[in-house]
């Protein structure tokens, strides 16, 4: 960072101090202090859905970094590889050979809609397409418009996750701490999933086949199910601690590239209320 860079930053710390009382910022990382009240921020889920064999998707996965780049931790994405564009070529072919798929991944990818559909598509907060009871499902172009709104909302509730692997079985453990700011009349559902990152595979692209294509936010699997334990009516005020464990599979996942997504999701709309993101080692 240049020094005139680093003495801005302090004198915008220094200044937003002068005005607000900003605590925080709990839910966007797991583990780090207790969650609360006014000290909760509203994060962003966006689910990519991509495919190594979609020619166009590249352009979605730049998009969905340049929106990292600039949100951070409050933007939490998942790469969604379902449908047609995720198969795998036969093995003994020269490339896209690999299977990113799963069947968290493809079911998402039925439930809500979007197979069939031409990729890349994308869901942000799995938000229901106005004056419907289905999903938006977007083109990448469209994700931006509707990720600021979000993240300027109140949080209705924040998630704070600790995560643990045993290397000796394999296996991950997430402590999952809910802490309810409005009442969910809804009834709401808690899904901890798990994704990878700088996996270097074959990808199509506008330019061409690029064999050493770095995928990011690759969605893994899930710990308990697409949609999480059901954890019904929550009152404003209520404190919830899950811990939930899984071993880290496929066999070739890389523990240090993995992490944890925490989704609490609406019953009835399936809209994201809260997430986040924490590294797993």
């Amino acid at each position: 960072m240049k020094l005139s860079h680093y003495i801005f930053s302090i004198l915008a710390l220094l200044f937003i101090s002068s005005c607000d009382k900003i605590e925080g910022p709990y839910g966007q990382s797991g583990g780090t202090g207790p969650v609360g009240g006014d000290s909760i921020v509203q994060n962003v889920l966006l689910e990519d859905f991509t495919g190594h064999t979609c020619v166009a998707c590249p352009n979605a996965h730049r998009e969905a970094s340049r929106l990292h780049d600039n949100y951070k931790e409050r933007l939490v994405i998942l790469a969604v590889h379902a449908d047609f564009w995720a198969t795998p070529y036969p093995v003994g072919a020269p490339k896209f050979t690999y299977d990113f798929r799963n069947p968290i991944a493809t079911q998402i990818a039925t439930d809500f809609n979007v197979i069939g559909q031409p990729f890349p598509k994308g869901m942000v907060n799995r938000m229901l397409n106005p004056g419907t009871t289905n999903q938006l499902v977007l083109d990448w172009a469209g994700w931006e418009s509707k990720v600021d709104p979000w993240l300027n909302s109140l949080a209705k509730a924040g998630i704070e996750i600790t995560p643990s692997y045993n290397a000796g079985n394999n296996m991950m453990s997430a402590e999952v701490k809910i802490n309810v700011v409005t009442d969910l009349l809804d009834g709401v559902s808690l899904a901890v999933y798990f994704s990878e990152d700088s996996i270097v595979k074959w990808q199509k692209d506008n330019a061409g086949d690029i064999e050493f294509y770095v995928h990011n936010h690759v969605l893994r699997g899930s710990f308990n199910g697409m949609y999480g334990e059901d954890l019904g009516v929550l009152a404003a005020g209520t404190e919830i601690t899950k811990t939930y464990s899984v071993a880290l599979l496929p066999s070739d996942v890389r523990v240090d590239y993995v992490h944890l997504v925490g989704v609490l999701t609406n019953n009835i709309t399936k809209e994201v209320i809260q997430v986040i993101e924490v590294k797993l080692n």
